[in-house]
């Protein structure tokens, strides 16, 4: 089975604060819950404003399709404002391995 990895890489804004883009989160975790072909997400930050979220898809067409409507979403608008879109980079690639190892 070949699935998708969508890695959206960005920066937010100065006056953005780790609380907000969590709060703006969890409107995007339940948008992402309900489309077809969602796996799972998790969402990482380093020590400074520069994030990298992770979604898992069945496959290229839905990714694609749940990228372009997460665009038109609230939960989309809500959490595009809060990124410097200059510093956006987003990919979607068919993985080749996979291996699951953790229990917890």
């Amino acid at each position: 089975m070949t699935t998708v990895v969508e890695i959206v890489k960005f920066t937010t804004h100065a006056d953005v604060s780790d609380e907000q883009v969590l709060a703006s989160c969890e409107k995007v975790d339940a948008f992402l819950a309900a489309q077809p072909g969602f796996l799972y997400r998790s969402l990482a930050k380093d020590n400074g404003r520069a994030w990298v979220d992770i979604a898992y898809w069945e496959n290229m067409s839905l990714a694609q399709k749940a990228s372009s409507d997460f665009m038109d979403s609230e939960a989309g608008k809500e959490m595009i404002a809060l990124i410097d879109m200059d510093t956006c980079d987003m990919n979607h690639l068919e993985t080749r391995n996979i291996l699951v190892g953790y229990d917890g």
